[in-house]
């Protein structure tokens, strides 16, 4: 919430500094008084009287304004491709960790800590028992988890082994 208010804000500001350089120029080109300016930029639009390169400095104040918004939003509201943008592999493979561990439900959460608690390796039928699930609600989580590459399989019997991907679990440890 205190990178959005940061980001009202700058807008905000740039909106208004905007405006009151616009107004300033208006009152530089024309001999009138404030409100007379006022009332004619609101009733008529901005004077016809202008210089040509007058409009040219709201116009680079305000490219200067847009450039500055996109830094403002790439940095404070979007700080996961910040890290993603450092180039560091490690940074780039905990950043998809952590983006895949906000994008699970509860019990897809219960299934991965029990993985974690016992080093990315574990019996399926154990995962069951330990996450609290049914056997079919484990194994739908884990086959989604196949599927996103998250986990792999292997037959062990008349259950399956379950690892978490090395990518997730080099990861994952704290």
């Amino acid at each position: 919430m205190d990178r959005l208010r940061t980001l009202l804000i700058a807008l905000v500001t740039a909106m208004t500094g905007l405006a009151l350089s616009l107004f300033l120029l208006a009152l530089i080109a024309t001999e009138k008084p404030p409100l007379d300016v006022i009332f004619q930029i609101l009733i008529n639009g901005p004077p016809t009287d202008i210089p040509f390169f007058v409009p040219l400095a709201p116009l680079l104040f305000l490219t200067t304004v847009l450039t500055s918004m996109v830094g403002i939003t790439y940095y404070l509201i979007m700080p996961e491709i910040r890290n993603y943008a450092a180039g560091d592999k490690s940074t780039a493979e905990t950043v998809a960790t952590q983006m895949v561990m906000r994008t699970l439900k509860l019990d897809e959460q219960r299934v991965i800590n029990v993985l974690r608690a016992h080093n990315g390796k574990y019996l399926q039928k154990y995962v069951t028992k330990e996450a609290g699930l049914s056997r079919l609600r484990t194994h739908r989580i884990i086959a989604r988890f196949a599927e996103r590459g998250i986990v792999q399989i292997a037959k062990k019997g008349n259950t399956n082994e379950v690892s978490l991907a090395e990518w997730f679990l080099r990861e994952s440890k704290p």
